[in-house]
């Protein structure tokens, strides 16, 4: 059989596709903040409540796998750019291979959080795009690339010339849909100055085309508004800073009766020939070709005049020159960003202006929109303030230092900066921000499994039973929802197949007391750590297994870091040195069962539920 050739990147160690092991969530109380959902929360997908993960984000991806499958609108990453000091011990080769791989195993679990309309947006700077967008290709598929966005970041005004070297002033943004027939991006404008070839104003446009007159509305505000003699005149005796803000204002207001005029092609051009050679002929007059099909395709000396009003748009409710976004943006500033979110984050933190932006097109109020190299927290923070649900991951100490302080500002209201009342004038007049809503915070959970000191696999001890049963749903597929008055009814996958998992050593008369209780058509499946011989194959809709034996070579157990050791943060002088390592404290301690406050197990039944 002949095959079709396959066009894929290659590297070193792809065929290498570890199993990840599916965690749970446990949530921190002391650190979640605010009211736990948000007004825009309820009656969602999903529902629920913001969420801040602490922990490496490979295995949190993975943990929010079941619950959020198909659900996520907007992803934005900012990865690592692997500009070369990411890994000083190694070749180029190796360390462009172990980029490729750690991005590869990260893509394959985002794509499955998309909504079939959801879209991707990787931030990066041109060391690795170019290899991503391949990888992406071949992830996402060729048909589901939307575009690659170009970003000016940096002014080169300041740069020395090395001779060797052409300065780099630009990131990209690579985008990508789950499904392209059915995502649509939202159209957003941008506001523009005002266009001075617009320079002319009719003056009668109420009358008849033909009889339509015109002059430089410079001329008309120096002469018929002011009484001056000329426009050098006005500009001297009021300013010529200010005598031109009030032409554009002037255009502005006036905008149905300012005009330019432009060259005519095409179509157009063949259709009306006859016309436009005609009003080459007597110039100063306006026309219209004979059987025109459009109301305001007027001519004048072999042009076709175009109204300002065309290129005004409203955005945020203020009828301003506009244009639509293209791939090259050039307007969104870098410069005095330091101060947001009264976070220092040197060279690492993104403009608000830019989160803002990539939402307004890829996403709406109470859609939920993810970052998984949260940094600093910009996404999560414009996210809140756009009403938009969110989910952040940071493997960092910065989540503690900066994430989850400047997320209760958000929540209090007291963060004034970024997009919250006042953006740049291209953005509109900031989303208005008051202060509300909330989120909680989760951490990882350990492996399930460690090695004892024989270097036998067993169940680790810093789960409780609790725990241990919300971790087995997940392995098994089932939701953990435990029943209020039937113990063994820890989870289900469907509405009459449940899960029960316990340390306790299974009976035949243990099994015949559950069996009695089921009803018909109801199956179980029973996780423990040993049991009766004489249980097996007792009842045909009952199935008894052994922790931890029916979970060996499912996945890797007891790794705690996929980071690869790849981020660098930047150093803030003023504060100790941090260098991420993955997770190497101990998580917070998880009481025992019988206290009263033991930890809430991520259960997105429960999110959003008081």
């Amino acid at each position: 059989m002949n095959h079709k050739p396959k066009l894929e990147l290659t590297w070193i160690g792809k065929d290498r596709q570890p199993k990840f092991e599916p965690r749970i969530l446990i949530e921190d109380p002391e650190k979640s903040y605010g009211q736990h959902h948000s007004p825009i929360s309820k009656g969602g997908t999903q529902g629920g409540s913001n969420m801040l993960i602490y922990g490496d984000n490979l295995l949190a991806l993975k943990a929010l796998e079941q619950d959020f499958a198909g659900a996520i609108k907007c992803i934005y990453i900012d990865p690592p750019f692997n500009t070369g000091s990411a890994f000083e011990h190694y070749d180029d080769s190796l360390e462009h291979s172990i980029w490729l791989q750690m991005m590869r195993d990260r893509f394959n679990v985002l794509v499955n959080l998309l909504k079939e309309d959801g879209f991707l947006v990787v931030h990066l700077d041109d060391t690795e795009m170019p290899y991503c967008k391949v990888l992406l290709d071949e992830i996402f598929g060729r048909n589901n690339y939307l575009n690659t966005i170009s970003l000016k970041t940096l002014d080169p005004s300041g740069f020395k010339s090395t001779g060797n070297k052409i300065f780099s002033t630009t990131n990209y943004l690579l985008v990508f849909v789950k499904d392209r027939s059915k995502a649509k991006t939202n159209t957003v404008y941008i506001e523009k100055n005002y266009d001075e070839q617009y320079s002319q104003y009719l003056i009668n446009k109420s009358e008849y085309y033909s009889d339509w007159k015109w002059k430089s509305i410079k001329e008309f505000l120096a002469i018929d508004i002011h009484g001056y003699t000329s426009v050098r005149e006005a500009q001297s005796k009021i300013g010529r800073e200010f005598f031109e803000e009030e032409v554009a204002k002037f255009a502005i207001e006036n905008a149905d009766s300012v005009f330019q005029t432009a060259a005519i092609g095409g179509g157009a051009l063949l259709k009306r020939k006859a016309t436009i050679e005609k009003s080459k002929k007597e110039r100063g007059r306006v026309f219209i070709h004979p059987d025109e099909d459009l109301d305001d395709f007027y001519i004048l000396n072999g042009r076709q005049i175009i109204f300002f009003s065309k290129r005004l748009v409203k955005i945020d409710g203020t009828v301003v020159p506009g244009e639509v976004i293209t791939d090259f943006w050039t307007d969104i500033s870098w410069n005095g960003i330091a101060s947001e979110g009264d976070v220092s984050f040197k060279n690492g933190k993104k403009p608000e202006a830019l989160i803002h932006r990539i939402l307004k097109l890829c996403s709406n109020e109470d859609d939920w929109v993810l970052d998984s190299f949260l940094g600093s927290g910009t996404t999560a923070a414009v996210s809140h303030k756009m009403k938009r649900k969110w989910i952040g991951i940071e493997l960092g100490e910065h989540c503690h230092t900066h994430c989850i302080p400047r997320l209760q500002k958000v929540c209090d209201g007291t963060d004034q900066g970024g997009i919250s009342q006042t953006v740049p004038s291209w953005e509109g007049q900031g989303v208005g921000w008051k202060g509300g809503g909330g989120f909680k915070y989760y951490y990882l959970a350990p492996s399930l499994l460690k090695q004892d000191k024989y270097n036998n696999w067993v169940i680790n001890p810093e789960y409780n039973g609790n725990m241990l049963a919300s971790a087995m749903a997940k392995h098994e597929g089932f939701r953990y929802q435990p029943d209020e008055q039937i113990y063994w009814k820890q989870g289900q996958s469907t509405e009459k197949d449940f899960i029960y998992t316990t340390t306790q050593f299974i009976t035949v008369e243990t099994l015949d007391r559950i069996h009695e209780e089921m009803q018909s058509g109801e199956s179980l499946l029973i996780c423990c750590k040993s049991f009766s011989k004489a249980c097996e194959d007792r009842y045909s809709n009952i199935t008894v297994k052994k922790i931890p034996k029916m979970l060996l070579g499912r996945c890797e157990f007891g790794k705690e870091d996929y980071s690869l050791n790849i981020i660098n943060m930047p150093v803030d002088p003023n504060e100790p040195e941090f260098i991420p390592q993955g997770i190497k404290q101990k998580p917070p301690a998880v009481k025992k069962k019988n206290s009263k406050t033991e930890p809430n197990l991520f259960n997105t039944e429960n999110v959003g539920e008081e």
